[in-house]
Order: C-alpha cells, then structure tokens, then sequence
C-alpha cells in the first residue's frame, strides 16, 4: 500500500513545471539602468540608443532611464534630467510604440504617458490584457466569492491561469504557497498535467492567517 502511495505520488507532482513561457512583446523589457525616449507630440516610446544624452534629442524628446528602488517592493522609477518619476510599475515592456507596466502587487497592468509633470498610468481592461496572454485563462479577483474561486482543466493536461485584479485589493507581497513560481508576471500559475484529484493553490501574504491579509484559495478540478 505504502508503494502504491508512493507511485501515485510521484505520477501527480512529477509534472509540475511553472515555466511559462512568455511571449513578444512581453519579453520586450525595459530593463535596470536602461533608457527609453519619449515623444510629447506623437506620445510615443521607444528605447533609446546607447549613451544618448538628452541634448542629442529634439525639442519634442524626453530621454528617460530606468532604476528599481532599493526599498522593499522592487518599483520602478524613470529618471529624467534629475528628476524621478514614479511609475507604480514592478515590470515594463514595449509593446510598438506603447510602454507597458506590470504591478506584480496589484496584479494590475497599465499603459504609461507622460503629461510634462508625472507618468499617467491607464489600466488595461481584460481584453487588453489577454492579448498579450492569448494561451491563459485570466481569473479575475472579482469572481472570487468569499475569497475562493473553483477553476477547471482538462483530463492529463497542463493549463495556464493568470490573477487579473478589477478590484481595488492590494496584494502587496503576496505570493503562492504551495507551488513553485518564478514569474515575472507574478499573478502567472500552472496546473499539474498528471492531476487526478482536486487540487487547492493558496495566494497568501507570507502564509499568513491573519484577516488582515486573507488567503485567496483556488480550487482546480478535472474537466471533459
């Protein structure tokens, strides 16, 4: 029996693999130290060439250079001529001439501008977001009741969810328990392939219990 157990075991948990594998123009990345150009008359971003200064670009050109903050939460920040602008942004790419930010404690996508005295941020609805997602099921925090939600895959087949926030919840470092992802897209989760039974994901704020940082529970179940 013991072996059995064993067996069984191993044919559940031999599959989990989270490696999703994220495609253009998410991998379009703005990346530490890294300069992008904006343009105020065509609103417009591109990355900047290799030690452009901004006195090389023209009157309608601002030259902006990325840091993350050494505080607790890992920001983004866009400096430009000794100013700091704020992005509230964890994660940026390209997408043509759109910037697009990730929050990976809101769980929220945005698209930048900038209107001459900050960068604006625009939420992205789900259907701009599942463009860039188009082989994931998004699961949005609305539809959780009570702060469990139950999702279905397919019989021996591995499927991708990812935690899309409508809400105003904050999940500031907040991460998922008991599977192992490493995502850049923080919300990004994968089933087992081999599941046979109900498996429960938990999304917590360091295995806390406590009610002021509930636990999202996410049940997956097998499906036809």
């Amino acid at each position: 029996m013991k072996k059995l157990i064993i067996v069984l075991t191993i044919f559940l948990f031999s599959n989990i693999v989270f490696a999703y594998e994220y495609k253009a123009p998410l991998i379009n990345d703005i990346k530490d130290s890294q300069s992008v150009v904006y343009n105020k008359e065509t609103q417009s971003w591109t990355k900047a060439a290799i030690d452009i200064k901004q006195e090389n670009l023209n009157e309608n050109e601002i030259l902006f250079t990325k840091y993350t903050t050494k505080g607790s939460g890992g920001y983004s920040e866009y400096d430009s001529t000794d100013k700091q602008y704020d992005t509230n942004s964890t994660y940026e790419f390209l997408d043509e001439n759109n910037l697009i930010a990730y929050n990976a404690h809101s769980l929220k996508f945005y698209k930048l501008n900038f209107n001459g005295e900050k960068i604006t941020t625009q939420e992205l609805t789900p259907s701009e977001i599942q463009k860039y997602f188009p082989d994931v099921e998004l699961v949005k925090i609305s539809e959780f009741k009570n702060n469990k939600i139950e999702l279905k895959k397919p019989w021996f087949k591995q499927k991708t969810f990812m935690l899309v926030n409508d809400t105003k919840t904050d999940f500031y470092k907040y991460q998922f328990e008991n599977i192992k992802s490493y995502q850049i897209i923080k919300g990004i989760f994968e089933t087992q392939k081999n599941q046979i039974f109900p498996q429960t994901i938990i999304y917590s704020h360091f295995q806390s219990r406590d009610k002021m940082f509930p636990i999202l529970e996410i049940k997956i179940k097998n499906s036809l």
